[in-house]
């Protein structure tokens, strides 16, 4: 088994470099819990409580154990559960950080609240109350998920706005199995003394509204919601081959979001749901990736579930028409999905039969994922990938036939590439609560960005102990991609070993973006933020204690590259509105700081406008050009910064 711990990777211009500890020195958790079980006679009927902080190796320093900081609670472990992901939200720009629960029985769970660090995750307000059933329209919320929503140019917390969405118990999409159909958002202003607005929408005109998973902010400061659209008429839940996609614009008058909702028709096999739905976009706000996990109407070969994929560049006015389909298996999938199993392995599942060619072994993909986008509008996606049995309609998770795997493209969907995060030993368990409810807690999978998209992380829950099969006392793993370098980190890392969240970081989330001071020689200081959820008496029933981590940091050099692609300009978006009258606007994003330049020349090669906006920071920027009483026509344009240059085409109506 491995013995992973804690580490702080440099990853250098020429490759990739460890500062390990003497792995020697230390005892592997998973072995320390088998031992102690074992000298007490305890099998693997449950969560472990033991804990291990006064039997620490002697070499061991504090400092190689984070520190959770308690933050808010919930009534029960329900709303923090299943597939979502955006709970926590890291806003580099304004050094803050917020996380999205349910409340307590007091004033009652179907209540919101978000937690607030405006000095990186140091200090925190909690169970600030953001949304309440009991007024007019409103009805118990579940599930909710948030984001900080910062204007353009600001950099004080209190002038930015806590944002939500959520499902709500109306009954409006009701069916035998629930009392779903509702939708919730509002927002509030930081500021002290702020009053939260609050809109509820039932179901009707022809959407059934369900359960959304996918949320985002762009960072034009748009946000996104994806559902999977279920009819609840017949008694039973059913898709109807509809993703109901929502795009939220900020309102200043009422400071909130306006949403409108449209279908975007995703047909699946009739033997087939939708596991999750995911929704992403890079850091100019134009590139943007839907990503279900499902499956097609058409089969591909040796391929179960998988990632299907919308793409837009245009800022999400309009979608790919026909998805993008990952293949996992077969000749023309990808190939460490067809070598992640053993020779061994293969001869132990198919005995006594033979081991068919790898080629012809079929592979499913779920049950959940996350995506992100990184700076040149590249999707990343993480999930299990585990072998499947396509004609019984089953597939396996046990240790050796299925792994985490990174599943990404380097050329904006045309192609796709594979790579195994890690071999987890466990993957789900049931958790039992006082009152006979359940929940199944899986790996957990999320994959988060620093704000300008340069490096990719990865987080997900396994537990570690010898002998157990079920994910019952988990811990989180990380590890971490650079796309500049096409190079993931050397190991994986046990980001809980030997604190106090250790085998108990229950349903742990990663926030989409992390903090990063970017130093003039392209070193990345990276604080990635983490939150799990505490069960009082392991029970979900019961009230749940949120902690978050804040002090879990790696430093990269992403510096001295040969390829200068993307020095420093990252990614350059066609300018919007195009055509336009007077004013246009470019969307990018940089890795260092630079001047950008702008020549605007007419068809005859004439030089007839040009902008200069000197020395702007790393990171995404949007450039306002006013062209005033320019004829109409076409006209043509040279964007340069640093020794990158890019051209395109404009026009003047």
């Amino acid at each position: 088994m491995k013995r992973l711990l804690l580490a702080i990777f440099i990853f250098a211009a020429l490759g990739l470099s460890a500062q390990n500890f003497n792995k020697e020195n230390f005892r592997s958790p998973g072995k320390f819990i088998a031992d102690q079980q074992a000298a007490n006679g305890m099998g693997n009927a449950g969560p472990s409580t033991i804990k291990p902080q006064e039997m620490l190796p002697d070499a061991f320093k504090n400092t190689d154990v984070v520190m959770p900081i308690q933050i808010g609670q919930s009534a029960n472990a329900f709303g923090f559960s299943y597939m979502r992901t955006t709970y926590l939200w890291a806003d580099n720009n304004i050094n803050s950080i917020s996380f999205m629960h349910r409340m307590t029985s007091f004033p009652g769970s179907g209540f919101l609240a978000y937690d607030l660090s405006t000095d990186g995750g140091q200090t925190w307000t909690i169970d600030n109350q953001v949304y309440d059933p009991n007024l007019p329209e409103g009805y118990n919320a579940r599930y909710p998920q948030g984001f900080l929503y910062n204007p353009v140019g600001n950099t004080d917390p209190m002038e930015a706005y806590f944002s939500y969405f959520a499902p709500t118990l109306d009954a409006s999409n009701a069916s035998n199995d629930g009392t779903w159909g509702g939708y919730a958002w509002g927002s509030k202003k930081l500021a002290d003394g702020a009053l939260p607005t609050q809109s509820n929408l039932p179901s009707g005109d022809d959407f059934y509204q369900y359960l959304p998973s996918g949320y985002t902010l762009t960072q034009l400061g748009e946000a996104w919601v994806i559902d999977e659209e279920n009819d609840g008429s017949s008694g039973e839940y059913t898709y109807t081959g509809n993703l109901i996609v929502g795009h939220g614009l900020w309102n200043e008058d009422v400071e909130d979001f306006d949403y409108t909702f449209d279908h975007l028709p995703l047909e699946t096999d009739p033997e087939s749901g939708i596991n999750d739905v995911k929704v992403a976009f890079a850091p100019d706000g134009m590139t943007g990736w839907i990503c279900a996990l499902t499956n097609g109407e058409d089969h591909l070969p040796a391929t179960w579930y998988h990632p299907m994929l919308f793409k837009t560049t245009d800022g999400g006015q309009s979608w790919s028409e026909d998805p993008i389909e990952v293949q996992l298996g077969g000749d023309d999938g990808l190939e460490a999905v067809r070598n992640f199993i053993s020779d061994e392995a293969l001869v132990e599942f198919f005995d006594p039969e033979p081991v068919p060619d790898r080629e012809d072994i079929p592979y499913f993909m779920g049950y959940h994922m996350d995506m992100a986008v990184d700076a040149w509008g590249n999707p990343h996606i993480m999930g299990v990938v585990a072998i499947c049995d396509l004609d019984a309609l089953e597939w396996w998770n046990y240790e050796g036939v299925f792994a985490l795997f990174h599943i990404y493209s380097k050329d904006q969907g045309e192609t796709w590439e594979s790579f195994v995060i890690d071999y987890p030993t466990t993957m789900d368990a049931e958790y039992v609560g006082s009152g006979g409810s359940t929940i199944n807690m899986y790996n957990r999978p999320q994959v988060a960005t620093t704000q300008d998209g340069a490096i990719v992380f990865f987080s997900f829950l396994d537990t570690r102990i010898e002998g157990t099969v079920d994910n019952l006392n988990p811990d989180i793993y990380f590890r971490e991609y650079i796309p500049e370098m096409d190079m993931h980190g050397e190991e994986v890392i046990n980001v809980t070993a030997w604190s106090e969240a250790m085998w108990s970081a229950y349903w742990g989330c990663m926030s989409h973006y992390v903090f990063a001071d970017v130093t003039d020689n392209g070193t990345y200081e990276c604080t990635i933020p983490f939150v799990y959820e505490q069960l009082v008496e392991n029970d979900i029933s019961g009230l749940c204690q949120f902690w978050y981590i804040p002090d879990f940091t790696r430093s990269y050099v992403v510096t001295g590259l040969e390829n200068d692609r993307s020095k420093p300009l990252v990614s350059l978006a066609q300018n919007f509105p195009n055509p336009f009258s007077e004013t246009t606007h470019f969307n990018i994003n940089l890795l260092e700081k630079s001047d950008v330049n702008i020549e605007v020349f007419n068809v005859s090669g004439q030089l007839v406008k040009q902008f200069s906006f000197e020395q702007l920071s790393n990171g995404p920027h949007q450039l306002t050009l006013n062209f005033g009483n320019i004829k109409e026509g076409a006209y043509f344009y040279n964007l340069t910064a640093g020794k990158s240059i890019f051209n395109g085409k404009m026009i003047v109506q």
